[in-house]
């Protein structure tokens, strides 16, 4: 039983890899396009309205942690409640 759930879990962290895989070539390609101002901001907001965490975006992006994409993400937030 134990097996069963170890290939299932391999399994599954393989399939997240290429469909995050995936969808960052879509991405690569609608920046190369220049589709409509097209940048990692508004990728990581699309992503994120779409019900992604800010950890996953950040894996789709090829960034560190989901702190590199927190400023795309929350920056008007902060920049409106200092001023």
């Amino acid at each position: 039983m134990v097996k069963a759930k170890s290939r299932s879990t391999n399994e599954n962290q393989q399939l997240t890899r290429r469909l995050d895989a995936i969808i960052r070539l879509l991405l690569e390609i609608m920046h190369a396009t220049k589709a409509a101002e097209f940048n990692q901001a508004t990728a990581a907001r699309t992503l994120n309205s779409v019900g992604l965490s800010p950890t996953e975006i950040a894996r789709i992006l090829g960034k560190k942690s989901r702190l590199d994409v927190s400023q795309y993400l929350y920056g008007k937030k902060h920049a409106k409640s200092r001023g």
